[in-house]
């Protein structure tokens, strides 16, 4: 008497949670066999209780799958044949995967690792020969929760889809601060409503977390060390960046607006209650990038941009700055021929806000562009000066009372001349409507 299939032989990687073992293409039915023996294999192989096939039914799980010999196909096929609302969970061990994941088809899809931490799960892409990234989404309302990516030869993970929520996840590199690893950990781009919380991101050679080209994004209580940028805020209407702690990065924090891209401003911004404290780490980023003209020891970077709020932040221990307010003017000397125009992007910086911070050693030996000044030490604010065409003020705020201490260098002009400095913070002395805080994105339009 033959059986229908055979316990050496089923593939045991997979199941989905209520239905019979998920093989690589079908699904083999709950029935009874008609004899002893047949059913005895079925009630062992399709328990939804037990998980069946070695692995165990998951509450809120509707996949389960385990390492196996060939991670990358295991997975993009569940990615493939899962449908839109599921939850795919995995179990335990480290995932080796030798090319790019993709998740295109189904919305509203969560991979969430089931061990007990975010190191129990971890997706390995150091043997990766195929493909950019280690896992791109393009499919909206992605999810991703409570596990690791690691050694991807390009960026981390990439989410071009809206509602996406990266949550209690890590992303590194074991070869540590080096230019041969990815350039972005965590990158949402063109995107609506994102939140980035709770994760842990190190080793990235150009931000550890990017948010570019988006609209209303939410990153909180983060860790984010040993990248060149701890977190970047990128041609981004509505962010709210608060409770992170960014230390031991080139930079710490970074808002942009550069040309050339799908929207056209940075605002709307707040950086709020963050911890941003010795990022001082010898620079690492790719030769003519945006990041490598940024001045190690910089805690905050505001470049061009209008209306940004720097609130309630420590902001300690940076060799370079605390806070330097800059214009695509000064970015564009240092780039040279890798500097771009644009006519619809403003190059100013405008309407900015900073207040209430705590500041301490910072300043003590500018590094980078900003030894170029010819000053031994720097304030914990330093801006370029740099107005408009029609000298418009440019609405920089340092609070009404106890202002941190100031360095205006004069534009382009003032580089290596600190007699067209001015350390003078009184005409600044103003302040404005804070930015509202963003918990949810219940109150914002779509």
């Amino acid at each position: 008497m033959e059986l229908i299939g055979n316990a050496a032989t089923i593939p045991k990687h997979r199941i989905k949670a209520g239905d019979c073992i998920m093989t690589r293409h079908h699904f083999l039915p709950r029935v009874l066999l008609g004899t002893l023996a047949a059913s005895f294999l079925t009630a062992q192989a399709c328990d939804s209780d037990s998980g069946g096939g070695g692995l165990p039914a998951i509450e809120g799980c509707d996949h389960v799958v385990g390492p196996t010999d060939d991670d990358a196909d295991s997975l993009q096929t569940l990615f493939i044949e899962a449908s839109s609302g599921d939850t795919i969970c995995l179990v335990a061990g480290t995932y080796s995967l030798t090319r790019e994941l993709n998740i295109a088809s189904h919305r509203d899809l969560t991979v969430r690792g089931a061990g007990e931490t975010r190191e129990d799960v971890v997706l390995d892409f150091g043997a990766q020969t195929s493909g950019s990234d280690a896992v791109t989404v393009t499919a909206d309302g992605f999810t991703i929760e409570n596990l690791s990516i690691k050694n991807s030869p390009g960026d981390g993970i990439v989410v071009k889809a809206d509602d996406s929520h990266f949550r209690n996840i890590k992303v590194s590199w074991d070869a540590g601060s080096v230019t041969e690893n990815g350039a972005y950990a965590v990158y949402p781009n063109n995107c609506n409503r994102t939140i980035i919380e709770d994760i842990e991101v190190t080793g990235a050679s150009d931000a550890g977390i990017y948010v570019g080209s988006c609209q209303y994004a939410i990153v909180r209580n983060n860790k984010v060390y040993a990248n060149v940028a701890g977190i970047e805020i990128e041609n981004t209407l509505f962010a709210d960046v608060y409770g992170n702690e960014v230390t031991d990065n080139v930079a710490g924090i970074l808002t942009l607006l550069l040309p050339g891209l799908e929207i056209k401003e940075v605002s709307n911004v707040l950086i709020r209650n963050n911890i941003i404290k010795d990022n001082n780490r010898q620079g690492f980023a790719a030769p003519g990038s945006i990041v490598a003209s940024v001045p190690p020891g910089t805690g905050v970077l505001a470049l061009a941009g209008n209306n940004i709020e720097f609130r309630d932040n420590v902001i300690t221990g940076h060799d370079s700055t605390g806070i330097l307010i800059v214009s695509y003017k000064i970015m564009a000397i240092l780039l040279g021929d890798n500097a771009k125009e644009d006519p619809d992007t403003d190059p100013y910086s405008r309407d900015i806000l900073v207040t209430g911070n705590s500041f301490a050693d910072n300043g003590g030996g500018p590094r980078g562009a900003l030894a170029l000044l010819g000053v031994a030490t720097l304030e914990d604010v330093v801006w370029d000066g740099w107005l408009d065409e029609q000298g418009n003020d440019a609405g920089l705020c340092l609070g009404e009372t106890d202002l941190p201490s100031f360095r205006n260098f004069g534009g382009g002009d003032g580089i290596g001349d600190p007699s067209l400095h001015s350390t003078d913070a009184s005409p600044h002395a103003c302040t404005r409507t804070a930015l509202p805080e963003m918990m949810d994105f219940s109150n914002i339009g779509e």
